[in-house]
């Protein structure tokens, strides 16, 4: 039992002075081991790799490439595109999903063919969706990777 509370007064000491000073206060610990789903959780994290190097909104994609970058759209356009250029991500599922008011209104999935490679999405939309957009860009394993908005607003 001494020896007991002797501990409890070095910890108590300690973390006291941790405190005081700003130092952090370590105590020593066992580590668990991961399960094989944690390991596997872990791997799919930090193993899926890629990026999102351009991400644009556009009324039309010529030749491979917006015609213009918008980040306010007017209600009156009736088809908003979303272009995106992807590295990293050969071989891999990526989706785009559409976003209005937290609810998904539209979703696109690409198998992407090259690195780096270019895919682009588009949503019909209604004068009267007006407000906050956003696209998720989401890999393979559902992971969201990059996302973007933009408002789509009734001329002033």
């Amino acid at each position: 039992m001494r020896s007991v509370t002797t501990w409890i007064k070095a910890v108590t000491a300690s973390a006291l002075l941790a405190l005081l000073t700003g130092y952090p206060l370590r105590l020593l610990a066992t580590e668990a081991t991961p399960t094989q789903a944690e390991k596997a959780a872990i791997a799919a994290e930090t193993s899926a790799p890629g990026s999102v190097t351009r991400a644009v909104f556009t009324t039309a994609v010529e030749d491979g490439e917006p015609t213009e970058f918008l980040s306010e759209i007017q209600n009156s356009v009736p088809v908003v595109f979303f272009f995106t250029v992807l590295e990293g991500m050969a071989d891999q599922k990526v989706t785009h999903r559409w976003k209005y008011q937290d609810k998904v209104m539209a979703t696109a999935e690409f198998d992407v063919k090259r690195d780096p490679d270019k895919v682009w999405s588009s949503n019909q939309m209604k004068p009267e969706w007006t407000g906050a957009w956003e696209v998720e860009v989401v890999d393979g394993s559902g992971r969201i990777i990059d996302r973007h908005s933009f408002a789509f607003e009734a001329p002033l």
